[in-house]
């Protein structure tokens, strides 16, 4: 007996568009089961692909509604359990995170004494359990055997007591497909669980996913990308458009009509991935890529820089100087304080008065230099904090123009940028900037932040980081969640070609994600938390290059 069974259905995602024949696909899902592994059917395992992915993994976990009624049913769920039944992960919400100020981030927690952060209601090991949410009725007990084996697997144990919005990127993705797992759910549905993880975590948590699930005798629907390696353990691959479910089965038959139907997009792929593997980077002694004859225009200088959390240092004699001008990415595995430079640089990280950090030779110092509005004027940023920070209801192009406010931080999506709507008066810059991506904002111009797809909101920040032609652009895995890599690729060329004199630093996971690069910085995560310099080979970057 399957756990989810759909038969021609179609779907709607409101009651009152049932009416209208609003429809998500034009056309109904004719067939689609998940059974359980020990069925032995093969149909356990799916992961799910395209540009309507996200749709479709909302009409497994019962989002959506069917039509008829019966189109879409659960065998095995009672509808008074079903919610418990089938976990959801989306990581475009928050899920019951506080929308804190991004500083809180880095050190809310970091004063609590071991006994008061165990007892701290947004602790890890509280939000896993769901203690932390008051009208749960479903806690579990932190020394539950299930909990720590948990805990133990995703790599939890040592950060249980620390407060949950204190996390890393690719640890906060862990945690929370840890609190998917708790409650034991039958059916599990994850968008894009590997997405700003390091490769050594992808590798980890694909595992440890497989593992659960035949433990827990659970079906598993994953979200991917086109371009995104299927896990070996996956047994079905599924295409999912505006019309609905295209190509579905076996992941050899699957994948023949997918390359099919993308053959220039995952020819653009290949290319990048080739190029990104013949680039070579050769390590540089820190002394001379620091020297003022390596850097005679420094735009950022950190000196010294020292950042610890309850006595245990992320950034410890951190010297590092950046060129105007030059691009730059960061390396280092999930929790070792990537973002941490680059909040130390928008002064967004409270420890900011330890650190020695200069912009153009002045001194970022509480109480001393320019202010945090003057710094932010001249940094544009995009980074995976930021979807869940953007008013759900904001319309794409308000978001965009969001970045022309002055005196607001990058952090604020409150203010409206106030003209007549003529993009005639606009800086020069900025009316470039729209002129490219014209045909991409026409589509999404009339559409609220919260409907765009994940690519649409990837390009929505960027568009908003790069208006402005900011000195300093940061990229935290701003393209990580892309599916469009064709849109990913403009971006990327924009950035090359568009914004010569802008100091790019990106952190990202992925080579073909990160846009062109002449230097890397690699943190360590060794006790002295070392860190080293390389810089890439080749002499000169061609225009345009997309790695």
């Amino acid at each position: 007996m399957s756990l989810v069974k759909i038969r021609n259905a179609l779907f709607v995602a409101e009651t009152r568009n049932l009416r209208a024949h609003k429809y998500v696909f034009s056309k109904p899902i004719a067939n689609f089961d998940v059974d359980r592994p020990s069925a032995g059917t093969g149909k356990a395992f799916y992961a799910i692909t395209g540009p309507q992915k996200l749709a479709f993994l909302n009409v497994v976990a019962a989002k959506y509604i069917p039509d008829p009624p019966l189109g879409r049913v659960y065998p095995q769920f009672s509808d008074t359990h079903r919610s418990d039944q089938i976990q959801y992960l989306n990581f475009m919400e928050n899920s019951g995170l506080d929308k804190v100020h991004m500083a809180a981030r880095y050190e809310s927690y970091s004063y609590k004494g071991t006994l008061e952060m165990k007892d701290d209601v947004n602790s890890v090991i509280n939000y896993v359990t769901g203690a932390n949410n008051y009208n749960s009725n479903t806690v579990v007990a932190e020394n539950d055997t299930y909990v720590q084996k948990l805990c133990e697997l995703f790599g939890l144990d040592e950060l249980r007591n620390k407060w949950i919005n204190s996390l890393s990127n690719g640890q906060m993705r862990r945690a929370r497909i840890s609190k998917a797992l708790i409650n034991k759910p039958q059916l599990i549905v994850i968008d894009d669980p590997f997405l700003g993880l390091d490769p050594r975590a992808t590798e980890k948590v694909s595992e440890l996913l497989r593992r659960i699930a035949l433990e827990l005798d659970a079906g598993m629907v994953l979200g991917l990308r086109i371009q995104d390696k299927v896990p070996d353990w996956v047994d079905n691959l599924a295409y999912v458009d505006e019309s609905g479910l295209t190509a579905c089965g076996p992941k050899s038959t699957a994948r023949l009509v997918i390359e099919e139907r993308h053959k220039e997009e995952l020819k653009l792929h290949k290319t990048r991935e080739a190029l990104s593997e013949e680039i070579a980077f050769v390590e540089v002694a820190p002394q001379a890529i620091n020297s003022t004859t390596t850097v005679d225009d420094p735009i950022i200088e950190f000196s010294n820089a020292y950042v610890s959390y309850r006595g245990t240092d992320v950034l410890k004699n951190f010297t590092w100087r950046i060129q105007r001008g030059s691009r730059w990415r960061i390396l280092g595995e999930n929790g070792l304080g990537k973002t941490t430079i680059l909040l130390l640089l928008t002064a967004d990280h409270p420890q900011l008065w330890r650190s020695v950090v200069s912009i153009d030779g002045t001194l970022r110092k509480t109480g001393q230099g320019v202010s945090y509005f003057d710094v932010n004027n001249r940094i544009g940023i995009s980074l995976p904090e930021l979807h869940a920070t953007v008013p759900p209801r904001a319309y794409a192009h308000d978001v965009v123009y969001n970045g022309l406010v002055r005196d607001i931080g990058n952090l604020n999506f409150k203010f409206k940028y106030k003209f007549s709507g003529d993009q005639n008066e606009l800086p020069k810059e900025a009316q470039n900037l729209l002129k490219v991506f014209a045909p991409e904002l026409a589509k999404i111009r009339h559409l609220r932040f919260h409907e765009l797809t994940v690519s649409q909101q990837k390009l929505v920040l960027f568009l908003r980081a790069a208006i402005k032609n900011p000195d300093i652009l940061i990229l935290d895995e701003a393209f990580s969640c892309m599916d469009d890599e064709v849109l990913m690729n403009k971006c990327h060329e924009y950035i090359a070609q568009e914004m010569p004199k802008t100091t790019v630093l990106a952190i990202g996971h992925i080579d073909w994600e990160v846009p062109v690069h002449e230097h890397v910085i690699t943190l360590h995560g060794d006790p002295q938390r070392g860190y080293s310099f390389a810089t890439r080979a080749k002499a000169k970057v061609n225009k345009g290059e997309q790695r």
